[in-house]
């Protein structure tokens, strides 16, 4: 067993956040593991390794990386309005497993996309560990680390931000060394999340919860968690660009200097407007909620954070995407409450491209000459947003984009899931949103 470095918690349990608290309390009311770890709150994303292969070295790696990050040792125990958050001993995780494939002739390409697709179906139960996971498949010519995540746990930024010490380490396994892996800013984990409990109960904290309340009005923080409505009663209409179209969308948005997503999220309010009859609509993204202290951190601090939108039906396509770019940046600059106390963000130049994050980090710590890191062959998590009709509540229709290569292309598709409450839309008046929406984009790529 590795030991604990003297940056990581020494607590056993504490206290959760209010966020979370609500979260448990939801998913408790479920009698079965799969209600109680809610598929929405997955996250996968795998990387390919070209080089030499460990299991042994993975497996220490990942063991380390666990003593390093308390949320990665998170698991939760109590009961409604009594959770305790609770950190396993590093070696008691139990997150790494390893498959080899002998068979040259395998393809290894489809093999690792079967096991994606099966990962991705597999639940966790937020009362035991492991809330992530790491599995190595070791095929004649090549490797594959294919990783979970409970979204309780850790959100896109600290997934880069675990994959980068992750693969530091295993790096350091060959070299003999120890990463260079920052300390984290806090002696105890749990610490961090009663300071910045604290600071919102101050003065400054109040002024920020008020600009919210002055922008929004009623609706500040009436998000209702996708937990709290039974699976059942959540459909998805999904539909993927092409490969071209895709391609085509980033340019222009590159030209015009925003992501992409401004352009599929404006083609979104269209819609919405058409299908609402009206101008009012509330946009909500994703923030990450890091500074610079909390960068290195591998956890959860992103929030959805809502604005109300001003474009009008009458401005173009480009001042429709350039006022929402506004009002997000706007949004940015104000803090946000962090979800949980297992909240984090990350750094990386992955991220920095998708425009998520207001500061720049630069930590990838290196490889080996023998190890190459090569593309991923699968993002289940690039980048979400969602936009909420004013008049319909919060969660009955909201937008998630996301980009990532398709198997057997090189090129990533941008994918769009309208994800609705099928108990207050019917199916047909989703697939019309989305279908305006596609015609909105294509009217975009026209006027390019």
């Amino acid at each position: 067993m590795v030991s604990i470095g003297d940056s990581d918690a020494k607590r056993e349990h504490g206290p959760v956040g209010a966020h979370t608290a609500h979260y448990l309390d939801v998913v408790d009311k479920y009698r079965n593991e799969r209600e109680r770890s809610y598929h929405y709150h997955h996250l996968t994303i795998n990387l390919r390794i070209n080089g030499p292969v460990d299991a042994a070295k993975m497996a220490n790696a990942v063991e380390k990386l666990c003593a390093k990050n308390p949320a990665l040792r998170s698991y939760f125990a109590g009961s409604a309005g009594h959770w305790t958050q609770n950190f396993a001993a590093p070696g008691d995780v139990g997150a790494f497993s390893h498959q080899k494939f002998d068979d040259p002739e395998l393809d290894w390409k489809k093999t690792a996309w079967d096991i994606v697709n099966r990962l991705k179906e597999e639940t966790f139960d937020v009362l035991k560990p492991p809330l992530f996971k790491v599995v190595l498949l070791e095929f004649p010519s090549i490797a594959v680390i294919l990783t979970k995540w409970h979204h309780i746990v850790c959100d896109g930024w600290g997934i880069v931000v675990a994959l980068n010490q992750l693969l530091g380490l295993y790096a350091a396994e060959f070299a003999g060394v120890d990463a260079p892996i920052p300390a984290l800013p806090v002696a105890d984990y749990i610490a961090l999340s009663e300071q910045q409990n604290a600071w919102l109960q101050s003065p400054d904290g109040e002024k920020e919860l008020q600009w919210w309340r002055d922008t929004i009005g009623d609706h500040a923080y009436v998000r209702t968690p996708l937990a709290e409505r039974p699976q059942g009663i959540l459909s998805v209409c999904m539909e993927n660009l092409s490969a071209n179209d895709s391609a085509r969308l980033q340019k222009l948005a590159d030209a015009a200097g925003y992501h992409v997503s401004f352009l599929v999220y404006a083609a979104f309010l269209s819609a919405l407007r058409t299908f609402t009859g009206s101008d009012d609509v509330l946009v909500t993204f994703v923030k990450a909620n890091r500074d610079k202290s909390t960068g290195h951190i591998v956890g959860n601090f992103a929030d959805w954070v809502t604005v109300r939108h001003r474009a009008k039906s009458e401005e173009s396509r480009a001042e429709t995407a350039a006022i929402y770019q506004k009002d997000v940046n706007e949004a940015k600059s104000h803090y946000v409450p962090y979800w949980s106390v297992v909240k984090d963000l990350c750094p990386g130049q992955y991220f920095k491209d998708f425009g998520l994050t207001p500061y720049s980090f630069d930590f990838t710590p290196p490889l080996p000459p023998a190890i190459d890191v090569g593309a991923p062959i699968s993002f289940g998590f690039l980048h979400e947003l969602e936009v909420i009709p004013y008049r319909l509540t919060a969660t009955d229709i909201f937008c998630r984009m996301s980009m990532h290569t398709h198997p057997g292309e090189d090129l990533p598709r941008i994918d769009i899931g309208l994800i609705y409450h099928s108990g207050h839309l019917q199916k047909a008046s989703v697939e019309k949103v989305l279908a305006d929406m596609k015609h909105e984009l294509a009217e975009t790529l026209k006027t390019a």
